[in-house]
């Protein structure tokens, strides 16, 4: 297992390096870590106990969907959005979100706190692990297609922002449930 472990933060160095070639080394090699570690983690959660594994690190290791490093991708460009947002949180509205996207985010998120009882009653962390991309999922469309900082009025970026901070925060718990580091760069 100390084999496929060393592997893994190998082979994520290697993708956060052509990823972030601008980071300091040290930087990368602390990210690599916890996104090679936390992939092989999610690998072994990930999976309904009664089905059988099947492990290919293209999967393990996929930034683009259901894995870990995906997860922590979504969760980390969350904290970006973050940091350079203004702090308008006094002024959101929240009558104002009515795209459809925003409105799938929120049912998201507010489901949370079943999903983690269901795991919990039915010792199944797999489930976790499925909302958690399920949520990475629906934020990154909801990214994708709406811009959150700089939209006016004002009220309705503050929002959008407290949606990414509510993705952010619930994406950071599920990885946490699973044993899973949540960086907040990548």
């Amino acid at each position: 297992m100390d084999e496929v472990m060393e592997e893994a933060v190998k082979r994520a160095y290697e993708e956060v390096s052509k990823r972030s070639p601008h980071l300091p080394e040290e930087q990368k090699r602390e990210i690599s870590n916890i996104v090679g570690i936390g992939a092989m983690k999610y690998a072994l959660v990930e999976v309904d106990p009664m089905k059988t594994v099947s492990f290919t690190w293209d999967r393990v290791l996929n930034f683009e969907k259901n894995s870990a490093p995906y997860i922590q991708y979504s969760h980390a460009r969350a904290c970006s959005i973050l940091r350079k947002a203004p702090n308008i949180a006094d002024k959101a509205n929240y009558a104002l979100l009515i795209d459809q996207k925003e409105h799938d985010l929120v049912i998201m998120l507010a489901r949370f706190p079943e999903i983690v009882v269901d795991a919990a009653e039915n010792l199944r962390p797999n489930t976790i692990a499925d909302f958690a991309n399920a949520l990475a999922d629906k934020f990154n469309t909801f990214y994708n297609a709406l811009r959150v900082i700089g939209v006016e009025p004002i009220e309705l970026s503050a929002a959008r922002l407290a949606l990414v901070r509510g993705t952010q925060i619930v994406l950071g718990n599920a990885l946490s449930l699973l044993g899973i580091k949540a960086p907040e760069r990548m």
